[in-house]
């Protein structure tokens, strides 16, 4: 890993963010990997791994796949990447 950030909310200039459908998502942490991708974490303990809120955050898997590899996300259950 070249670096990681802890991506604080709504800091102007700052902060990295997803649309969602009722405002805007922000990742736990932000990664440059040493390869030049970057990686972006959330994390969220089982007991909310499959509440409402963290199934409206799967918009970072789209995120990732549209990325042409570029990104990767990872949720605590492992990074998720299109498979070629």
């Amino acid at each position: 890993m070249k670096y990681w950030i802890r991506n604080l909310v709504k800091r102007d200039h700052a902060s990295f963010w997803l649309p969602l459908a009722h405002g805007e998502f922000y990742p736990d942490f932000v990664c440059e990997l040493n390869d030049g991708r970057m990686l972006v974490v959330e994390y969220k303990g089982e007991a909310y791994a499959t509440n409402d809120d963290s199934a409206e955050k799967r918009i970072s898997e789209k995120w990732a796949e549209m990325s042409e590899r570029k990104c990767l996300f990872k949720n605590g259950r492992g990074a998720r990447q299109p498979r070629p």
